[in-house]
């Protein structure tokens, strides 16, 4: 069982534990030390290195969000911290998500989860080329930006789509992964990228 630690470091883990819940990855030293009034990195530093010593977490090296909350016998299993929901569709333009579109929640540990924010079931075949099939969930991560040649799921003409994107001389565009549909070159908002994939038998 891990040690005892201090009122201000149980904080500390409690805020990490809520960013990774709610956003998808764990906040910065610089997030942390502002949030708390901290003003010395070196403190929190200190804080880390003890509930890290003392079991509570990992610090991956010098990654700038390299947090990993470790499992405590006193709380629910790390799988509860990512009950994601799985939805049929995404809200107009924002990626905001709607109860009503909601259909069920997923809970996943956290190496399952991927740092995804919800879940979203595929519909057609348009992506049938990249292994993604009708039925699917795609795991989305919240974002407004990708690489080029990036899997993502964009707003166009208010519904969210699953698709490829690529760079070309004209600007970018949103392609399939079926001879079949040809690309999107209208006007579009990416609003998350897909990070991983769940398919039940």
């Amino acid at each position: 069982m891990p040690e005892k630690i201090s009122p201000i470091q149980q904080k500390i883990l409690d805020f990490a534990t809520s960013s990774i819940r709610e956003r998808g990855y764990p906040p910065t030293m610089r997030e942390i030390g502002k949030h708390f009034g901290i003003p010395s990195p070196s403190s929190v530093a200190y804080h880390l290195k003890v509930l890290e010593t003392r079991g509570y977490l990992e610090k991956r090296g010098s990654v700038s969000r390299g947090i990993k909350i470790k499992p405590d016998p006193l709380r629910p299993p790390a799988a509860e911290a990512f009950r994601l929901p799985i939805l049929g569709r995404v809200g107009a333009g924002s990626g905001i998500i709607a109860d009503e579109d909601i259909e069920g929640y997923l809970s996943l540990d956290e190496d399952t989860a991927r740092q995804a924010n919800y879940l979203l079931r595929v519909r057609g075949d348009s992506m049938t080329g990249a292994g993604i099939l009708e039925g699917d969930l795609v795991q989305i991560r919240r974002q407004d930006w990708a690489d080029d040649g990036g899997i993502v799921i964009a707003v166009v003409e208010d519904e969210g789509v699953v698709k490829r994107l690529r760079r070309r001389r004209t600007g970018w565009q949103l392609e399939s992964e079926n001879p079949i549909y040809p690309p999107i070159t209208d006007e579009f908002k990416v609003i998350g990228t897909v990070v991983g994939l769940i398919r039940r038998y």
